[in-house]
């Protein structure tokens, strides 16, 4: 709420500006566990594509939810998370 809207602007212009990361995704070799929200502002195929780049990956969607997933189900995504840190913990 804070944000001019020229805030805003440039931010989206740096966003778009990135370089794709997609290709690096590959060079992921630990447990990972991609979460999003069934109504995320970044499209499911996307963070489908994100799993499937990363081998051995978790995909998780979260109902009732966006972008901001962790603040908006923190029960959920909390529980999740837990379930994916206790299989994944070292031992």
């Amino acid at each position: 709420m804070k944000m001019s809207p020229a805030d805003i602007g440039a931010v989206q212009r740096g966003m778009a500006d990135r370089p794709d990361s997609v290709p690096t995704l590959a060079t992921i070799n630990v447990p990972t566990l991609v979460i999003a929200g069934e109504d995320d502002s970044v499209p499911l195929s996307e963070l489908q594509l994100i799993h499937q780049r990363i081998a051995g990956s978790q995909l998780r969607v979260i109902a009732k939810a966006g972008h901001y997933a962790a603040m908006e189900q923190p029960s959920e995504f909390g529980h999740l998370l837990r379930i994916f840190l206790d299989t994944h913990a070292p031992g």
